[in-house]
């Protein structure tokens, strides 16, 4: 079955195609976090996280996606002040923050910086929230730290995103899709690669408000960081590190009329990306596009209390 609506980019990406597609399909953004309680940066110079919310409660880390600043969580932040001691990660050159040279990959960067906080910090119990590119990052940290992470939610995402839109695609057909495109990303001017990115708005969010916010994380973006960043999530398959993943993990699915499938095909083709976790629940929300916690914060928020609450020492 081939989607050509999800998340992060368009069907016509996998046909390998000398155009890159709408940018904006894999762009999932953010901005500074509005402090619910007295914030305070911290984190390595590629990372930024702010706290927020109430200590002695559940540990919730939260990673928006790509060119995406953590403000995207601002309704959760909001709405789980007092249940969860949350998390709120920025990374460098999304959503106005500058960009940082990295000596690995944007994910792989982003991994190894979360780890060391859950270290450094002590964390245990952690739910680990990631939307999009940030759902790939929170798989490979509980991989990395299963003594710490307890609870995955994955916002409308998946270990290995080429095949959601071609299940006959090999990871090494996708990594080279994948430098392409970066190259190709990287090589637009400022106009070209704003353009792009309005192109994928619809598929983003279902109302114009939300449309408007995720162009303005766009423009706020570092373009050169975007099309890196791109390039590893379009061309990457991260579904080997499932194996070492001992948390449960909630996915959280997008579908909205219009959709080229039904809903129950959808959760059909996301359940066989994760069939390798011991513990996974695959949820459809409907009424939504790729951004849910904007579309839908309500149910977005009833799924998210429920992982909190069964936390170990609830």
């Amino acid at each position: 079955m081939t989607i050509s609506h999800i998340n992060l980019m368009e069907l016509s990406m996998f046909k390998f195609k000398p155009v890159p597609p709408a940018i904006g399909a894999l762009i999932a953004m953010a901005t500074a976090l509005t402090a619910v309680m007295a914030a305070e940066a911290s984190g390595q110079e590629t990372l930024q996280v702010e706290r927020a919310g109430t200590a002695g409660t559940r540990t919730v880390i939260l990673v928006p996606g790509l060119a995406t600043p953590g403000a995207v969580w601002d309704g959760t932040v909001a709405q789980f002040e007092s249940a969860a001691d949350m998390h709120v990660v920025t990374l460098a050159g999304f959503g106005g923050v500058a960009p940082a040279a990295r000596s690995a990959g944007v994910i792989e960067t982003a991994v190894n910086d979360l780890a060391a906080l859950i270290d450094r910090e002590e964390l245990t119990d952690a739910v680990i929230v990631g939307h999009s590119m940030g759902g790939q990052i929170a798989l490979q940290l509980a991989a990395a730290r299963p003594g710490a992470v307890t609870d995955v939610v994955v916002v409308d995402s998946a270990p290995f995103f080429a095949r959601l839109f071609n299940p006959a695609i090999t990871a090494e057909q996708a990594a080279a899709f994948g430098q392409a495109t970066a190259a190709q990303m990287a090589a637009m001017d400022r106009d070209t690669y704003l353009a792009q990115s309005r192109m994928g708005l619809p598929i983003q969010s279902i109302t114009a408000e939300g449309q408007a916010q995720v162009m303005a994380w766009v423009e706020a973006s570092d373009p050169a960081t975007v099309a890196t960043a791109f390039g590893e999530v379009a061309g990457s398959d991260f579904s080997p590190v499932l194996a070492d993943v001992a948390a449960d993990v909630t996915v959280l699915v997008a579908w909205a009329p219009g959709a080229p499938v039904g809903a129950e095909a959808l959760a059909g083709v996301y359940a066989s990306q994760y069939a390798g976790l011991e513990s996974v629940e695959v949820d459809v929300i409907e009424g939504s596009r790729h951004f849910i916690m904007l579309d839908q914060p309500d149910a977005f928020a009833e799924r998210l209390a429920a992982v909190i609450g069964n936390g170990e020492g609830e």
